[in-house]
């Protein structure tokens, strides 16, 4: 795909690294001042919500709320457009949760949420990596750890059936995913696709598509790009922007607009959201409709 068919939306957002799209083509973003962004489909931004920390990834459940993993402060929190929020998660099984990176509401209402380090300093796990990465299943108001030992937890997403869940483990450079048992209990890890799946990428946000095709965000400076790994495990890389002229550090994906074949892309070091003609409808999240 050429870069000359990226375009964005949005102003004015800092940091920007999660994004959802709701059905009526309006979408929500994180923003690094303790707050979200909801984007209208002309464009215009306005900001809502004061949840402090530093919003991360997010998902809608399907009250409309947003779903924020803020690890800036290591909360799990869900924040209504009227501004308000209340806190979901801190700790999981007396254990503190202090770096919540990604958040997924499967078809029961259940979020899953990946927790990329126990160490207090998160940036310090990306020089020294640490298989101290979690899986939380926060379920009827209780959050209990359901895998454990991986290199930073980022993204996550499960599959269209809910059989699998899919991780990235950011500093192993592959996607791990595991059975669900019918409690939520995980099985044994698995590589999927490569186990290293590129030289110079390290994976960071993932989402399915309605072919199956994993996508995935690759933020690193000398990458900078997006593609999928198909349902057979091989990587195609799809947008690469060593440049950086249209992509600041892609981290996310989410699709939505007509049949949900546009491709939506946190931007972390940019402050718009581009977006791009998706080849497959994305897979329908518990928010959407359409």
């Amino acid at each position: 795909m050429d870069l000359a068919q990226v375009k964005t939306m949005g102003a004015g957002i800092i940091r920007p690294e999660g994004v959802m799209a709701l059905d009526d083509g309006s979408l929500y973003t994180a923003d690094g001042r303790g707050r979200c962004a909801h984007i209208r489909p002309d464009g215009g931004t306005e900001f809502f919500g004061n949840v402090g920390g530093v919003p991360n990834g997010i998902c809608i459940d399907r009250e409309g709320r947003c779903i924020v993993a803020n690890i800036g402060n290591g909360e799990v929190q869900a924040l209504s457009r009227d501004g308000r929020h209340e806190v979901l998660m801190t700790h999981a099984d007396g254990r503190r949760m202090g770096s919540p990176n990604f958040p997924f509401v499967d078809s029961k209402g259940r979020i899953w949420v990946s927790n990329s380090t126990a160490a207090e300093d998160t940036e310090s796990v990306l020089d020294r990596p640490q298989p101290d990465g979690s899986v939380v299943l926060i379920e009827n108001g209780r959050a209990r750890v359901v895998a454990d030992g991986i290199y930073f937890a980022n993204g996550l997403a499960l599959d269209a059936s809910e059989t699998w869940i899919y991780v990235a483990q950011t500093m192993r450079r592959n996607i791990l995913r595991y059975r669900i048992g019918d409690d939520g209990s995980l099985g044994t890890a698995e590589v999927f696709g490569p186990d290293r799946l590129h030289q110079r990428g390290f994976p960071d946000g993932i989402a399915f598509d309605e072919a199956g095709n994993l996508w995935v965000t690759f933020p690193d400076q000398t990458l900078n790009a997006v593609g999928y790994l198909t349902p057979a495990g091989e990587l195609k890389i799809v947008l690469e922007d060593p440049a950086h002229n249209v992509f600041q550090r892609p981290t996310n994906i989410c699709f939505g607009g007509k049949d949900r074949k546009t491709a939506f892309i946190g931007n972390l070091d940019g402050t718009t959201i581009p977006y791009f003609p998706a080849p497959y409808p994305g897979m329908r999240l518990a928010h959407q409709r359409t």
